[in-house]
């Protein structure tokens, strides 16, 4: 039977790159992936071909708040689709840890009507807070104490299609927050902490899985330490030392975010299977003014009224999308594309439990596929097996 699609390049699969490679498609599924067959190609309803171009898993961003058009929950579509340009054929649009309850209530509706369009690549939700220590990151309020009645709201509303929720587990009512919200298959992640490592690791049973940008506001290694000239463990040392949980990165291109070294070192202890590549966009570099440099992140002037930073310049996400951070990642760490592609697409996927259907050319999976320049730089865009761009 011929198929749908053949796409021809050079195919990155978890294991290796097939250098004369080709994916078959047939009803929006990967049916076969190998060398390069002509008469294979030959009976397809369309070859797509690729020379010289690398043939990829599309990729998935879990912690994205924005794209050119603005916030993810002002205009899902149009915030969906600017990230499907660049390669992004799942993501989890990410609600921003200083909304009020009323806002979150109001625009969660539109997101949830996207999360079951077969033709959208929002595959859920990502709750960034608002049950985080207003210590850590650039606005502060209106972050709140665990509050049952609000979180059972949104619960209701969305509970089933919220796929990371992202916390500080030292706030009183987490636990219990954590095993109503776990019933919803809800996945969780240590951010804006200060939590220690012994709470850190007890919350791994109720379903913590992932560091949230790690060296990002994300938390502190406990200070002073209890015998003087000694270092405690804290939130990063917490991830990085479990074998089962995920750690976060934001690779930009001058390593602002994420020293360079500290991504290799974070490589290095996690290995490529545990390490997720993200975005953490609050805006995009198409904005005016923005980006222009070359540089891709977000600086804004802190609040009057923060307890840490008064009247300073803060780093607040980053105009990043995620083609860029994936050859960011190969450029400071020298990991190749194998390696990266799994950071960027078949990782995030594990982390939900997404991995039988998406994040790597199998058959079998849904055919999220796209054709890249050494660059990342994407020539074709196919989402559940229809070329979009």
């Amino acid at each position: 039977m011929a198929s749908d699609h053949c796409i021809c390049g050079q195919v990155v699969t978890p294991f290796g790159i097939i250098e004369q490679g080709m994916v078959l498609v047939s009803d929006r599924r990967i049916t076969a992936v190998g060398p390069r067959d002509e008469r294979a190609a030959g009976e397809a309803r369309e070859l797509l071909d690729f020379p010289g171009r690398f043939i990829v898993p599309g990729f998935f961003d879990i912690h994205c708040h924005a794209g050119n058009s603005g916030f993810c929950y002002e205009d899902p579509v149009a915030f969906a689709e600017w990230h499907l340009r660049h390669g992004v054929t799942s993501v989890l649009p990410t609600f921003i840890y200083n909304q009020s309850h009323n806002e979150i209530m109001e625009t969660l509706g539109p997101v949830v009507d996207q999360v079951e369009d077969e033709r959208s690549p929002i595959a859920g939700i990502h709750m960034e807070g608002p049950y985080i220590n207003p210590r850590y990151g650039a606005i502060t309020a209106p972050i709140r104490p665990v509050n049952r009645q609000e979180y059972e709201q949104i619960l209701q509303r969305a509970g089933r299609q919220i796929r990371l929720w992202t916390l500080a587990p030292e706030l009183e009512g987490q636990n219990e927050f954590m095993e109503t919200a776990a019933r919803y298959g809800i996945v969780f992640s240590v951010g804006h902490s200060e939590a220690s490592a012994e709470v850190i690791l007890e919350a791994y049973r109720y379903g913590l899985r992932l560091g949230c940008h790690l060296t990002n506001a994300s938390g502190t290694t406990p200070y002073p330490s209890r015998y003087e000239g000694t270092r405690e463990v804290g939130v990063h040392e917490a991830v990085l030392v479990h074998d089962d949980m995920y750690a976060e990165v934001i690779p930009d291109r001058d390593g602002v975010h994420v020293r360079p070294l500290m991504l290799r070192l974070i490589v290095k202890t996690k290995g490529t299977d545990r390490v997720i590549l993200i975005t953490d966009a609050t805006g995009s570099v198409d904005e005016e003014g923005k980006g222009r440099d070359g540089r891709d992140v977000r600086i804004i002037m802190s609040n009057e009224n923060s307890p840490t930073a008064a009247g300073r310049e803060l780093l607040s996400g980053s105009l990043l999308t995620l083609n860029r951070a994936v050859r960011n990642m190969m450029n400071h760490t020298g990991v190749g594309i194998v390696e990266a592609c799994k950071m960027a697409s078949l990782n995030p996927a594990r982390l939900l439990g997404m991995d039988r259907v998406l994040g790597s050319l199998e058959t079998g999976k849904r055919a999220d596929i796209l054709a890249v320049t050494e660059e990342i730089a994407p020539q074709m865009v196919m989402l559940n097996g229809e070329v979009r761009y």
